[in-house]
């Protein structure tokens, strides 16, 4: 699992909002089209021919691009902040969406994001503050991290959702489904409990 920092100003304009609204991230570069399957000598020439840059410029454009497209994996950890604050969350795959190809849009390049968690930034781990404080679009954390130790590595308070949670979750919406019907049966001893375990895990 790799983590990232990326800044919410995709094309000049802030984000933030819709990141966390909508649950997604994405980088600008509006006019290139499609590059899912690119990869980084066909971004490069992308690039070129349509902004017509070269030497760092061009550099500095393919790294963004590239670790967007390419070096970014389903899975792995993004980290936006918003002032004194770090939100994080785990991303899923490339996609582009052609309705935001646009110089005012320019929002076409995004991957989705499940948001795990909000917390200060000053809780975070030194390495990791260090990582936002970057100015770089996109910044990748200096080691690949075991999932087990995601926690460790992001400081206090940065608990990761993972499938074993979203089971866990699932299990329980059915759970409550099951005491939703107990509620209606024509045993009162049956419905009593079903009401009793209700309000037990409300207040907890």
């Amino acid at each position: 699992m790799k983590i990232f920092q990326m800044k919410s100003k995709p094309h000049g304009n802030e984000r933030i909002k819709e990141f966390i609204d909508e649950n997604f991230i994405c980088i600008g570069w509006p006019g290139i089209g499609n590059l899912k399957n690119q990869n980084k000598d066909e971004i490069r020439n992308t690039l070129q021919n349509k902004y017509k840059i070269s030497g760092y410029k061009l550099g500095n454009a393919l790294g963004q691009v590239n670790t967007f497209v390419n070096t970014m994996k389903k899975g792995d950890v993004v980290l936006v902040s918003e002032k004194q604050w770090a939100y994080i969350g785990v991303i899923d795959d490339y996609i582009y969406e052609e309705q935001f190809d646009n110089e005012i849009d320019a929002m076409c390049h995004r991957r989705k994001v499940k948001w795990t968690n909000k917390v200060l930034i000053k809780d975070l781990s030194n390495d990791i503050q260090k990582l936002l404080s970057n100015r770089n679009t996109i910044c990748q954390y200096k080691d690949v991290v075991e999932s087990y130790n995601i926690d460790k590595v992001l400081g206090k308070k940065c608990f990761i959702i993972n499938d074993n949670i979203d089971r866990l979750d699932n299990l329980l919406s059915e759970a409550i489904a099951i005491l939703e019907e107990e509620l209606r049966s024509e045993d009162p001893e049956r419905r009593l409990k079903a009401a009793s375990e209700l309000i037990r895990l409300k207040n907890n």
